[in-house]
């Protein structure tokens, strides 16, 4: 069948159908079943009542859970707690029914706002090729935003921020950078892509950067009394403490998949809560948090590495391939990481997939094998709820995602010293 006669409207219709329908699952699942916007919830009632909301955990699910967000998330969320007290199903009072309602629709509108910026950005053909980009691209796409929606997650919101920030196409600096700096607020990890502005020496935008985030930590000052706001301020700070031993050496919880949970499950004998135990190495706590530190590092050196290599704007797109790099490496680097983290390892992904259908450069099958067992392991291409409970308990026990995330970053770089090749790359 050639180009021509292929039935290119007619299919993508039915994959934006049928795309949108499989979202329905998670969203309307999400609205009777307790996830993190419980927490969420639970916090910005201490709030209302002056409590702290970070020295107590929250149940969920038979889980003790800390709030790990900012005070100013928290706050506003309280207006939440305000609705009427009736339960509406399972539990969920009817102000953290409306809760859900609401971020799971601007979820979906973040999703949206991604796949604008997919279209304009590739300008994939209409014709089989083009098909095929789209078909692929809802298939790495669907589990993260699956999972996230499904247990009321930010890092969707989180990516959307970043690429609006660094696409480039708003002029106004502080609207370009809004939403990046709120995710810094909120929960810390892009705080790496304001280290990307600082190494990019583009100033302008790591000052305004920097500025709102300041401002935003600050805002609460406004309409909470000074010293409670000091005094949560001060507990959010010590539960986000980068240093802490919680974050170095993860065993209050199962399930993990950062690099510092990699190492205390693999190389320390360490019980870890709800999963079971391997024993064939035992790195004490301080060679875990050297361990760790050195890796981040070697993160943070490698990402510097290819903003030089790049830096001269002789390859497409070079500003997202960078900030890709920067963004992949957080669900790694950064502590208390789970699979849903691993959504930021996605404009990596749609970049190097649109260099394999849409682009016309060669590929190493090596690095592209590599990639695709990266990706299995760490679910893009695989939908592991739908296996068996004992395939998932291993899965998330053995922290296999967190091993695809390592195999799928390593690989990516082995891709950007290939891209950057001129022997590969069209001039």
């Amino acid at each position: 069948m050639t180009d021509e006669q292929f039935p290119y409207k007619k299919n993508i219709k039915i994959l934006i159908w049928v795309f949108a329908a499989l979202l329905a699952w998670p969203f309307l699942r999400s609205l009777s079943t307790n996830n993190d916007l419980n927490i969420f919830f639970g916090a910005a009632e201490r709030l209302t009542r002056l409590e702290n909301p970070y020295t107590q955990p929250y149940n969920a699910q038979g889980w003790a859970l800390y709030y790990y967000y900012s005070p100013l998330f928290a706050s506003l969320l309280t207006p939440f707690t305000l609705l009427p007290k009736f339960v509406v199903t399972e539990d969920i009072p009817f102000g953290l029914f409306v809760l859900k309602l609401f971020w799971n629709s601007l979820n979906l509108f973040f999703v949206y706002q991604l796949i604008q910026f997919v279209y304009r950005t590739f300008q994939p053909p209409q014709n089989k090729k083009g098909f095929w980009f789209w078909f692929v691209f809802a298939l790495i796409t669907y589990r993260w935003v699956f999972l996230n929606i499904l247990y009321g997650q930010m890092t969707i919101l989180i990516v959307w921020g970043v690429i609006r920030a660094f696409e480039g196409r708003i002029e106004n600096a502080f609207k370009r950078l809004a939403g990046l700096s709120f995710g810094v607020t909120l929960k810390i990890l892009p705080i790496f892509m304001v280290g990307q502005l600082f190494l990019m020496k583009n100033w302008r935008a790591f000052s305004v950067a920097v500025l709102l985030c300041i401002l935003m930590v600050l805002l609460p000052y406004v309409y909470l009394p000074f010293n409670y706001h000091n005094e949560i301020l001060r507990g959010w700070l010590a539960n986000i403490n980068p240093f802490s031993k919680n974050h170095i050496v993860e065993l209050g919880e199962g399930g993990f998949i950062d690099m510092g949970a990699l190492i205390t499950k693999y190389l320390t004998g360490l019980n870890v809560e709800g999963e079971s135990r391997i024993d064939w190495f035992s790195m004490g706590e301080r060679g875990v948090f050297v361990t760790t530190q050195i890796f981040r590092l070697l993160v943070l050196g490698s990402c510097w590495y290819w903003l030089v290599q790049f830096k001269n704007g002789r390859i497409q797109h070079a500003n997202l391939w960078v900030m890709s790099i920067f963004l992949a490496s957080i669900p790694l680097a950064f502590p208390h990481q789970r699979d849903y983290s691993l959504f930021m390892m996605w404009p990596m992904a749609i970049l190097i997939l649109n260099d394999c259908i849409l682009g016309d450069r060669f590929v190493s099958k090596s690095i592209l094998i590599g990639l695709f067992i990266g990706a299995l392991l760490m679910g893009a291409i695989v939908f592991f709820e739908a296996l068996p409970f004992e395939w998932r308990k291993n899965i998330s026990g053995f922290r296999i995602q967190g091993l695809g995330g390592l195999v799928f970053l390593v690989f990516s770089h082995f891709y950007l010293n290939r891209k950057c090749d001129p022997r590969f790359t069209p001039q």
